[in-house]
């Protein structure tokens, strides 16, 4: 069984290598949330990040960082990321 961090490391890896490969210029990543599911088959972990704008965001946001949220789901036996979600965070 996969130890919880672990787990974080194998999402954190899963992230960076998809940022590399889309281009997109990430930074500030932190772990907010990691739990196991009901069943202890999956580590559910939630990371942010603050994602530079482009295009017209640079314009209106006067170059402002936004911080975005992903959730992953890894196999708490084999660490395989099973799929990685935006994760929509309210303010309250």
């Amino acid at each position: 069984m996969m130890s919880v961090r672990e787990a974080v490391g194998k999402a954190i890896a899963f992230f960076r290598e998809l940022q590399e490969q889309a281009g997109e210029q990430v930074s500030g990543l932190e772990v907010e949330e990691v739990e196991k599911s009901d069943n202890d088959q999956y580590w559910l972990i939630t990371l942010s990040y603050l994602r530079k704008p482009t295009g017209m965001e640079q314009v209106v946001g006067a170059l402002k960082r936004e911080r975005s949220y992903k959730s992953f789901k890894v196999n708490a036996e084999t660490g395989e990321v099973i799929s990685m979600t935006i994760r929509q965070v309210h303010a309250s």
